[in-house]
């Protein structure tokens, strides 16, 4: 457990259709938290969307207004805030604005999750809630403006997609008045057939011995089904399974309502659901005919528990965060392998790399979450040489920009990807429009990591792993880093090599930077 964690925690997720705060106090003993606070705003961001995919002014400032409102709860709770957006805002051409705005207003930084992180953050959540023990799971999370899919056994994910297809998305195209008439049901009905192909197809490797659901959409099929039944739908839904046919069953009732007004008068439909349900029943429909699901089980958490759950495991569990064998680190390997990286090279720049971070934390100030970005970006920074050596480290960026990191926010592999882009030629400048992109503290965070990197990397220049070891003295103006040779190695080319790429090391760290060679060496 770290000594400085917060014991409260708030997370607000800016989904398509609404966003969600939720204000928790941490149970550090389990792991687990007591849910302190919840409420959402039905902002709508999704139906703000413009002819050319970007996010209005108007659905903007609806969303900052939502923002403000649970910033004030938050802080008056003194929780820790993450914020999280989904599908609207990833997709929105213009998502930097909103972002950008947020940042300006509210002071507030937006993680903006990836399909893959969002599918990877739900699954976490789902398999607290319904605690599946050694059992394989397939998780279905349909949201406004996408559905996540994912496969798992305990914490590792062995499949996990997301398809641009969700509720509000769906109503938008085929039922923009509401209304349900045959015929667009029957083209809704065949566009999410053929949409889940790309899933049924990566899924055929996989099996599952439970299937789960989480979503609103599948909470709300989920009473209508236990009205159904003759229950109270009021009561709690976790773990509460539907089968095939009940799911049909509900699906007509609410076809049969025909517009928003009937559906809402539906035991079970809440009004501030009505207007959706549609899109996101017959999406569901379609996975369980594609996906042959014949029950489907409940689960109360979504991705907000999920980033609870996460935010937990960084501040209370970070042996267990950061161990290698944790998902992150097995994503970055594999990620390395994928590209055919030089193991011998870019694990010895690591431990170089490493070794000079845990020698001069009064230089750098950064804590254990930084040093694991380091640690990928040391491994992945050479990973541009698949692609071609001209320009390798630009290549690189792409490469890790672009890949699936499982585990790691969007803005942490867009710092490793920017520290692996800097490890040679230029460093951040003002013209690079990724790196100024970064809120100025994510921007300092790449250049003392790109500084460290690029001092290990010159140390290895040869790929001959001459440096045995790294001793760092800070002094208040200059640090000196005296080096171990390797037996019947010599250092020459590695002093050479690292004070050629020492420039930024200086300029970020505001010292003179020595590099000698030890006197036994």
């Amino acid at each position: 457990m770290s000594s400085g964690a917060p014991d409260r925690i708030a997370v607000v997720d800016v989904g398509t259709n609404s966003i969600h705060l939720l204000i928790a106090r941490v149970i550090p003993e389990t792991g687990g938290f007591e849910v302190l606070d919840r409420d959402k705003e039905m902002v709508r961001l999704g139906a703000g969307i413009g002819p050319l995919g970007e996010l209005t002014d108007q659905a903007m400032t609806r969303g900052i207004a939502a923002l403000r409102k649970f910033q004030a709860r938050a802080h008056a709770a003194g929780a820790l805030l993450r914020v999280v957006a989904t599908s609207a805002v990833r997709e929105a051409t213009n998502r930097e604005v909103f972002v950008g705005r947020v940042r300006k207003e509210l002071g507030l930084a937006i993680e903006v999750a990836s399909g893959f992180e969002e599918a990877r953050l739900t699954y976490l959540a789902v398999r607290k809630a319904v605690d599946p023990g050694s059992r394989t799971i397939l998780m279905v999370d349909i949201g406004g403006g996408s559905t996540e899919f994912a496969v798992g056994t305990g914490d590792e994910l062995l499949f996990d997609d997301s398809i641009k297809l969700g509720a509000v998305r769906l109503m938008q195209e085929f039922f923009p008045d509401g209304k349900t008439d045959a015929r667009a049901v029957a083209e809704c009905r065949k566009h999410c057939s053929l949409s889940l192909s790309p899933i049924r197809r990566g899924l055929m490797g996989c099996t599952y011995d439970w299937a789960v659901g989480s979503s609103g959409t599948i909470q709300c099929l989920g009473r209508m089904i236990l009205a159904e039944r003759g229950l109270p739908p009021t009561g709690r839904l976790n773990r509460v399974s539907f089968s095939r046919p009940e799911l049909g069953t509900a699906i007509e009732r609410m076809l049969a309502a025909k517009t928003t007004a009937g559906r809402a008068k539906l035991k079970g439909v809440d009004e501030g659901r009505a207007d959706v349900l549609p899109g996101g029943a017959l999406l569901l429909e379609a996975a369980f005919h594609e996906l042959e699901l014949q029950t489907l089980t409940i689960s109360e958490y979504s991705i907000r528990e999920g980033v609870l759950f996460d935010s937990i495991a960084r501040l209370y569990q970070r042996d267990q965060f950061l161990s290698h064998e944790g998902q992150r680190y097995r994503s970055v390997m594999h990620l390395a392998h994928r590209y055919h990286f030089e193991p011998t090279h870019s694990e010895h720049v690591t431990r170089l790399a490493l070794s000079i971070y845990d020698q001069t934390p009064e230089l750098h100030g950064l804590g254990d979450i930084e040093r694991e970005l380091l640690e990928a970006a040391a491994l992945l920074h050479d990973i541009g040489l698949y692609v071609s050596h001209a320009s390798h480290h630009k290549h690189s960026y792409y490469l890790i920009r672009n890949s699936q990191l499982l585990g790691f926010a969007d803005y942490e592999q867009q710092i490793i990807a920017l520290v692996g882009r800097y490890h040679r030629k230029s460093p951040p400048r003002k013209n690079h429009l990724e790196f100024m992109s970064l809120p100025q503290p994510q921007q300092v965070i790449v250049a003392k990591l790109a500084g460290i990197l690029r001092i290990a990397d010159g140390l290895d220049r040869a790929h001959a792993s001459s440096v045995a070891a790294v001793h760092v003295n800070t002094q208040a103006r200059d640090v000196t880093m005296r080096l171990t040779a390797t037996p019947s190695h010599k250092l020459d080319y590695a002093i050479w090599g690292a004070e050629r790429k020492s420039d930024l090391f200086e300029e970020v760290f505001n010292r003179k930077l020595q590099i000698v060679a030890d006197s036994t060496s």
